[in-house]
């Protein structure tokens, strides 16, 4: 959820300081070995039937062709609200509150022009679906100025104020709406475009109506085709204010999805969040699109994500009571541009200077931190901090059960160690990468909290990529595509491509493990195809440099990498079925 330091620079003395002593050593055969158990398959995710409507506890994610058990498409207007002087988002919200609950069948409140404050659904717990969408041919816009605390349920524990909000409810869509514009400048105020919060019972406060009328947890919440846009907390650009510099209360969000609860019981429940775009956004210390806690069978989706300063998409466990986000799909994303070099919420300050000095760049495109069951499938993350990063910051907690398969996570060289540093975009990203050449790595396996751990990881059929030149705060600094850290065991790297800067990069390495796995069975790297080799400096890391995969192969201690190749795919036979 939060920034944090790698292990990178401090290895990189060691690296460095190696060097000259890594020798070569000659290839060994290939003989055959027993396949290992993948720790987790597709075969843990049950999607919904196409055509069918999610219900209560049927433990399936909402099929992404019908997330509502029909197709995403508009429907009659039960009420229309064009905007204007006498008709306001306050008209809007007090046609929504007479409306919400004396549903008996689901209706469409449609929307024309541009509003100027938030709108919210608050208390909605009968199970008929309420859209909020334009009305057909026309468009819907938020278009926002500073956040108030007039947009903040008095039931929501976090006081966020959503451009959107939708407080303690059930069976409500969002589609198709413009929302830009909405921000705020230090800690008073969180500003969201849109926000989902549910308060479980046993968590304080007034359970959520959906508990208190209707006996169930909230859930069936479709944030669809959105477009997200300069949500902003200000804050994270002074670098004149000390109160402000490396402030783990400046926050933000594009989406934020998050459900209090202790236990796993009341979970909210089949929430989709699918086809949104969320650009240029500064969320300090939080994330552009987030699903936090007791959050089970829900779906991120084909949704843009780019010019962000924190993180792309976060799956959360721990922070909100005991929960973790489980039983999650998050497939067919494209990320670009998350750098946080800019973002003072993450700075250092300098007393002789009297200013706020970045730290090194670290916002993973797609981030797990405490998620449990989640499958992370057929990405495209490219010019970002860390690409895929899997992590447990809550002291004692742990990561479990997540499935990486068919993701492309690249990294441009970039031009400058700091912004604008220019890179390519991926296809559907508009422009060019202005933060390209600051990551880290591609794929990060980690635990960062104190006495955290992560477990049961499999990742296949990935190719991962890093060509960066300036992460670190200095060109010497080293950058892994593949890390693994932290406490850690049972993960499978299989069938993956790894691709480094090539024959003259002195930064990139392309497999760094920085802590040995805590347990020796359930752990296998083997059938990697390795691209772009460095000649002069090393090209794998385990206790020290290796410079060649021949000899990795032939002095690694767990036998890695035994039937892996430079330049072409090993043809290994799949660990799923």
């Amino acid at each position: 959820m939060k920034y944090r330091h790698s292990a990178g620079i401090t290895r990189m003395l060691l690296l460095l300081a190696c060097l000259a002593a890594a020798l070569a050593f000659p290839s060994i055969s290939r003989a055959a070995s027993s396949l290992p158990g993948p720790p987790i398959t597709p075969r843990a995710f049950h999607l919904e039937p196409r055509g069918v409507a999610p219900r209560d506890g049927d433990q399936r994610i909402p099929n992404p062709a019908t997330p509502t058990g029909s197709a995403h498409a508009a429907g009659a207007c039960t009420e229309t609200f064009r905007a204007s002087a006498h008709v306001t988002a306050a008209t809007v919200n007090a046609a929504i509150a007479a409306l919400e609950n004396r549903m008996t069948h689901p209706a469409t409140v449609c929307l024309a022009g541009t509003f100027h404050q938030p709108i919210h659904v608050w208390g909605k717990y009968t199970p008929a679906l309420l859209t909020l969408a334009p009305l057909p041919h026309h468009s819907a816009a938020l278009d926002l100025g500073a956040a108030a605390s007039s947009a903040v349920d008095g039931n929501e524990y976090d006081g966020v104020a959503g451009a959107v909000s939708i407080v303690d409810s059930r069976s409500v869509e969002v589609r198709g709406l413009t929302i830009r514009g909405y921000h705020t400048r230090g800690t008073a105020q969180t500003p969201a475009g849109i926000y989902v919060e549910e308060r479980a019972s046993g968590f304080g406060g007034t359970p959520s109506a959906c508990f208190v009328h209707g006996d169930r947890a909230c859930g069936d919440i479709y944030l669809i085709d959105n477009h997200i846009s300069r949500i902003a907390n200000l804050a994270d650009t002074v670098d004149t204010s000390r109160q402000w510099c490396n402030n783990g209360n400046v926050d933000a969000f594009g989406i934020e999805v998050e459900s209090y609860g202790k236990g796993q019981a009341g979970a909210l429940q089949h929430v989709v969040i699918l086809g949104n775009t969320i650009s240029n956004t500064r969320t300090g210390q939080s994330e552009t699109l987030a699903v936090n806690g007791d959050v089970k069978d829900f779906l991120i989706a084909d949704n843009r994500i780019y010019n962000a300063d924190n993180i792309g998409i976060d799956t959360e466990g721990w922070y909100n009571g005991t929960g973790q986000a489980r039983f999650g799909i998050v497939e067919g994303n494209i990320i670009a541009n998350v750098d946080t070099w800019n973002n003072r919420a993450y700075g250092r300050w300098n007393p002789a200077r009297h200013t706020c000095a970045a730290l090194a760049p670290n916002a993973g495109g797609i981030y797990d931190d405490g998620g449990s069951y989640i499958w992370i499938a057929n990405n495209t993350v490219a010019n970002t901090d860390q690409g895929i990063s899997l992590d447990t910051e809550n002291p004692k907690k742990w990561t479990d059960h997540i499935l990486v398969s068919g993701n492309h996570v690249w990294n441009s060289p970039g031009t400058r160690l700091g912004d604008p540093s220019f890179g390519k975009n991926p296809p559907g990203i508009p422009g060019r990468s202005t933060v390209a050449g600051h990551a880290y790595d591609a794929f990060y396996v980690d635990a960062f909290g104190p006495q955290s751990r992560i477990f049961d990881v499999y990742a296949y059929n990935n190719v991962f990529q890093n060509a960066s030149r300036y992460f670190g705060g200095t060109r010497r600094a080293l950058a892994d595509v593949v890390d693994l850290g932290g406490d850690w065991k049972n993960v499978v790297l299989w069938n993956n491509t790894i691709a480094g800067g090539g024959r003259s990069d002195r930064q990139v390495v392309l497999l760094g493990v920085d802590n040995r796995p805590l347990t020796r069975a359930g752990t296998a790297i083997d059938c990697t195809d390795y691209q772009g080799l460095s000649r002069i400096a090393p090209n794998f890391y385990l206790g020290g440099p290796f410079n060649t995969l021949a000899a990795w192969q032939h002095d690694n201690p767990y036998h890695w990498d035994a039937h892996s190749q430079v330049n072409h795919a090993p043809g290994c036979p799949p660990l799923t079925p």
